[in-house]
């Protein structure tokens, strides 16, 4: 009646999975009951948050929407749910479209007389209307950071408890996460079912956030062509959904422009949406490829703007081209925008219409895009909307003015323009500077010459922006103003708007005795690139060094120019000890990039008192010039306490690459006493990585007493080795030994060694492998060639013992693992194997002090203490293996192995109580060392203490709550203790955090199979077969429990169907054998006619076949083969007899 599962695999899988686990805590901890947060915590009462829920409803039911909670809202209601800090997100992992989840806050609102308990368990979710079951925070969660109000953290920094008890006029939350939500950027539909106190719950999540969203819609401009939607309430990233289906149903009316007008700063807008918004906007109307995270804005949008505060400062990163501008201040510039190529092929009639009839923001868009049509007939309107009351309807008029010819237009851009400065003032002279007509122009000049400087300065400003030849003139004149700063805006205005003269205007500006008017002069002369400004700018910049330091203009200048005339000057300047830090290394990298040998003396001399950062760049451009005296500045700074000065030597050195400098690194290196030091010259010497780099990385291995530093250099031969182009064919070839074909793998060897006739590691390899062939002669060979390179490579004599030893001379081979480790004491490789030889010649004594000299060289090696401990187990030595995994927790306490290895041979030993006391002391070290917890409760369930066992389980649990694995042991261990009932308790509480938890089918498929409900059972079963229809435990199970239910051809046919999977798997072998032995006892009542018997028979001989194969695949446990009462029918035929003592002769001879 009993399934045989292979529960040892998987705790086992499981206790070395947890054992690998570093000791840190857990993403969150798990209390049963979480009290309600203080009343200082929370900005709302209950009353608020009832109003707050009302409004949404209230809304809702404007917008003819359901009601996002059930039962309806009353005076009378008592408990409702609202929902806090909803987010939908996507963890960008290695799923194609990411992983989806919600992230929410379900809070109760209690306003009874009594306190209420909101469970997790009672909490019920839906998506898009199916059950979506869920637990705490997913472990691919853990991590993910997300923006909640103004803060930014990761999840597992919120609590996911179990429930929250809320009092009498309080709330309480629980967070909540949906994940693995169906990818894509549709927003789904969410819906939480509760039960509190009996009473049913129901909160839609979609409709409760829809109600957050405010807005009004208005349709504008010619045709209502423009729909601006002016949103107050909060955008977030569950109701953008909803947004983006307002937007669709507009377009149905063939509205293509869009405006979403924000117009207070205060509206809550998520992060994710208010960066996803202008990109979104920015790509409408054109072929750019935009992420999806949200769900898309009809394709038929041809302009889609945002304004308002929230948008002022956004910036629209941009793939190609010019960014079209979308994100506005205010909401007038977004409708004028938007409307802009609408306004520009409007007939005159129509620009007139909007202009008259539109609102302010219309009427802006209508005199700005469409002023060009307009003629002298609209003149009047155009006149009067200058006094309008809205200052942007203003200065749209007056831009509009700029088309119009009539006198009247230029007579009210003169009466503005004679206007202090401002926005009027600034619009009336760009419109007369920019009009086609002559008296436009004219005016202009004459305003220029009436106004004050501070007014004059602005004017030329503006009509340098607007070129035209009637301009020199009148910006000449300036030249010579007393003042300064118009005297710079007209030298900047001839520059833009042109003049024959220009060239020496900006001459004269040279000499000028005000350093401002020669800085723009320079400035401007800087941008052009003839001869004769070069020139002239080079000429004036080594004036101004003969006087003063350069400026960085200066200095970019002259690396332009790559004047040599001025390193002589720059020097004087960098030899200044009081010249400002940063500018001395400009002067230096400009001196570095115009000079030649002819500045290594002055570098020279002047490197002494040079700063660190100074030195850094002498060494460089030294370097880089290939000066002699490089190296020996090189040999100074690798003695350099600043190890800053350090790398920059140790960095010419290497870029160098020459005898010389890998001679000065060698010197270095005996010099060289710290680690930082030895490192980077190291690295550099690999970089190199020339035969006489080589040589002395090779040397500093053994060189000196310092194991650290000899170490390092092991390091560097390694990348040297890992860098080299034969290493492809080397690791090629490993591949290809580790696939046993051991030919194909010598010839990718050789080819690597035909690469690199130095790359050591191929030789070894190759030897290793002519080992594995019994070609011992040429094995020997390879590894001569390879000490001819490197006669100091440990693992090469190593091999040649291996060699020597399969040759049946153990002394020779001795001789060379001997050699191995005098060469390199700290590799426990060669003890390894000289232990193992010992071993082989029967020499037990000599192969244990060998492993003990391993641990005194290199006593943090946790391996050789298995090694030695293996080998005294074998020689059935316990009580000295135990002493051994003592000196291993002596020497690494934090180390697992040696705990685990140890329990694993008190519980062989059957000294449960001592391996208890080793999980106490793993305890001490690690109080959350799930390993520790398991393991006492299989060592309790072992000794039939249950209570104690459970107890152990819910100490992990309390650990880590949600992981579903260690709930699987806990029931695993009731169902051991043919406790089923609890057990199924324990599976139902997985299934439900997890319905697709194949262990819990299986486990309580069996749970079910020994309380003989085999429907149920076989119900479990199928479900796991669903899940994994590859699953052994799931396939045999399903089949045992359709011969329970009289299915019996089904359950042959499917689990022969499936042996080819496991025909190397014991316990599936079995498992098949007990579906025949229950056939066998279903036919054991019927009539035995001749068919009967015919298929018993066949059935014996199958179930003993499929036995004598799980016995061949390891399987040995005759004490249950015949107490199975699956196979009750089996156990007294001869041949059964017969493999139960060939089981127990197999079993005693392993013991």
């Amino acid at each position: 009646m009993q399934i045989r599962f292979d529960f040892s695999r998987s705790v086992n899988l499981c206790l070395i999975a947890l054992l690998l686990m570093p000791s840190l805590a857990t993403a969150q901890t798990k209390s049963p009951i979480q009290p309600v947060r203080p009343a200082g915590e929370r900005n709302q009462t209950n009353a608020r948050f009832r109003q707050n829920l009302n409004e949404i409803e209230t809304l809702l039911k404007s917008r003819n929407q359901k009601p996002a909670f059930q039962p309806p809202l009353t005076k009378e209601s008592k408990l409702f749910l609202v929902l806090e800090d909803s987010l939908k997100g996507i963890r960008y992992n290695r799923a194609p479209n990411g992983y989806h989840y919600l992230l929410t806050q379900l809070t109760l609102v209690n306003d009874s007389s009594k306190t209420v308990k909101l469970e997790r368990e009672q909490v019920k979710a839906f998506v898009d209307g199916q059950p979506h079951p869920f637990a705490g925070l997913p472990s691919n969660l853990s991590n993910q950071s997300v923006s909640l109000g103004k803060k930014n953290l990761q999840l597992n920094k919120l609590k996911f408890v179990d429930a929250v008890e809320v009092p009498p006029g309080k709330q309480g939350s629980l967070w909540i996460v949906l994940g693995d939500l169906p990818a894509g950027p549709r927003i789904s539909d969410f819906e939480f079912h509760v039960t509190v106190d009996g009473q049913p719950l129901v909160l839609n999540v979609n409709r409760f956030e829809l109600g957050k969203l405010k807005y009004e819609t208005k349709l504008l401009g010619p045709s209502h062509c423009l729909a601006e939607l002016t949103i107050t309430g909060e955008l977030n990233s569950i109701n953008v959904g909803s947004l983006v289906k307002l937007v669709d149903e507009l377009t149905l009316k063939n509205i293509k422009r869009f405006v979403l007008y924000f117009p207070d700063q205060q509206t809550q807008i998520e992060p994710n949406v208010k960066q996803w918004l202008p990109r979104i906007a920015a790509s409408m109307g054109t072929n750019t490829v935009m992420g999806v995270p949200f769900p898309l804005f009809p394709a038929v949008i041809t302009e889609l703007h945002l304004s308002g505060e929230a948008f002022k400062d956004v910036s629209v990163p941009y793939l190609g081209g010019p960014a079209p501008q979308v994100t506005h201040a205010t909401e007038e510039a977004a409708i004028h925008a938007a409307l802009d190529s609408a306004m520009e092929v409007l007939p005159r009639e129509k620009i007139a219409e909007q202009i008259r009839e539109g609102s302010p923001a219309i009427k802006v868009a209508a005199l700005i895009s469409g002023g060009r049509q307009l003629t002298n007939a609209e003149l009047p309107l155009v006149l009067e909307l200058t006094s309008h009351k809205n200052p942007r309807v203003q200065e749209a008029a007056l831009y509009a003015l700029r088309y119009l010819g009539d006198p009247r237009a230029f007579q009210k851009l003169v009466e503005v323009a004679q206007t202090p400065p401002g926005p009027l003032f600034e619009m009336a002279i760009a419109s007369l500077a920019e009009s086609r007509y002559s008296g436009g122009q004219q005016a202009l000049l004459k305003i220029l010459k009436s106004h004050p400087p501070e007014s004059q300065k602005i004017i030329i400003g503006v009509i340098a922006r607007n070129p035209r030849p009637e301009w020199g003139a009148a910006i000449y004149e300036y030249l010579d103003s007393d003042n300064q700063e118009l005297r710079q805006a007209a030298i900047r205005a001839l520059v833009l708007n042109g003049h024959p003269r220009l060239f020496e205007v900006l001459s004269n500006a040279l000499k000028s005795p005000q350093a401002e008017i020669r800085q723009v002069a320079f400035q401007e002369l800087i941008k052009r690139r003839d001869n004769a400004s070069e020139s002239l700018a080079m000429d004036y910049v080594l004036q101004q060094l003969q006087q003063s330091a350069p400026t960085t203009e200066m200095l970019t200048f002259i690396d332009r120019m790559k004047d040599p005339r001025a390193i002589p000057l720059l020097f004087q300047h960098l030899e200044k000890d009081k010249l400002d830090a940063g500018l001395k290394i400009s002067l230096i990298k400009t001196i570095a990039s115009i000079g030649d040998e002819s500045v290594e003396a002055r570098f020279l001399a002047y490197y002494p008192r040079a700063l660190p950062t100074e030195k850094l760049l002498i060494l460089s451009t030294l370097q880089k010039l290939e000066s002699p005296q490089f190296f020996e500045l090189a040999k100074q700074a690798l003695t350099d306490s600043n190890h800053t000065i350090v790398n920059g030597a140790v960095s010419g050195l290497k870029n160098s690459g020459t005898r010389e400098a890998v001679q000065v690194l060698a010197e270095g290196l005996d010099k060289a006493s710290k680690s930082s030091t030895w490192n980077t010259i190291f690295g550099a010497l690999s970089t190199i990585g020339t035969p006489e780099a080589r040589r002395t990385i090779m040397e500093a291995r053994l060189a000196g007493t310092n194991a650290d530093k000899k170490r390092a250099a092991q390091n560097a031969m390694d990348n040297i080795y890992q860098r080299s182009p034969g290493n492809f064919y080397l690791k090629k070839g490993e591949q290809l030994h580790r696939r046993k074909e051991y030919k194909e793998a010598l010839e990718e060897y050789d080819t690597a060694i035909s690469i690199d006739e130095l790359l050591v590691p191929a030789y070894l390899a190759k030897a290793n492998t002519q080992n594995t062939l019994k070609q011992y002669d040429a094995g020997l060979k390879t590894v001569d060639q390879a000490l001819e390179i490197d006669d100091m490579h440990a693992r090469l004599y190593v091999t040649k013992g291996l060699l020597y030893s399969n040759q049946d001379k153990p002394q020779a081979a001795l001789v060379e693992l001997k050699k191995a480790i005098e060469i390199a004491p700290q590799d426990p490789y060669g003890y390894t194997v000289l232990a193992s030889h010992y071993s082989r010649l029967k020499q037990h004594d000599q192969a244990l002090a060998t492993y003990d000299a391993c641990i005194e060289a290199n006593p943090t090696y946790m391996s050789i203490y298995d090694f030695k401990a293996d080998l005294e187990i074998s020689l059935n030595r316990p009580d000295e293996a135990l002493k051994t995994y003592d000196r291993a927790i002596e020497a690494n306490s934090r180390q697992m192995k040696a705990y685990s290895s140890k329990i694993t041979l008190l519980r062989k030993l059957k000294r449960e109580h001592q391996a208890l006391a080793v999980c106490d002391d793993i305890l001490k070290i690690d109080k959350n060392s799930i390993y520790a917890y398991l393991t006492k409760a299989y060592i309790y369930r072992d000794l039939k203490q249950i209570d104690e066992a459970i107890a152990a389980c819910d100490a992990a649990i309390q650990l880590k709550p949600n992981d579903p694995d260690i709930q699987v042991r806990k029931a695993q261990i009731y169902n051991d203790a043919e406790l089923w009932d609890q057990a199924i308790k324990v599976y139902d509480r997985i299934i439900r955090a997890n319905h697709k938890n194949l262990d819990a089918y299986t486990g309580r498929g069996h749970s079910n199979l020994m309380k003989q409900d085999w429907k149920a059972a076989q119900d479990d079963f199928q479900k796991a077969y669903n899940l994994d229809n590859e699953n052994s435990q799931a396939i045999t199970g399903l089949a045992i429990c359709m011969v329970y239910n009289h299915q019996e051809d089904k359950a042959i046919q499917l689990v022969e169907s499936q042996l080819k999977k496991f025909e190397q798997d014991a316990l599936f072998q079995y498992n098949v054998a007990c579906v025949f032995g229950r056939a066998l006892i279903n036919l054991k009542d019927q009539t035995k006619t001749p068919a009967i018997q015919q298929q018993i028979t066949e059935y014996q001989k199958k179930a003993i076949q499929y036995l004598a194969a799980a016995s061949r695949l390891g399987f040995n446990d005759a004490d249950w083969m015949q107490k199975d009462p699956d196979l009750a029918e089996l156990q007294n035929l001869p041949d059964f007899r017969k493999l139960v003592q060939q089981i127990e002769k197999k079993a005693a001879a392993l013991r």
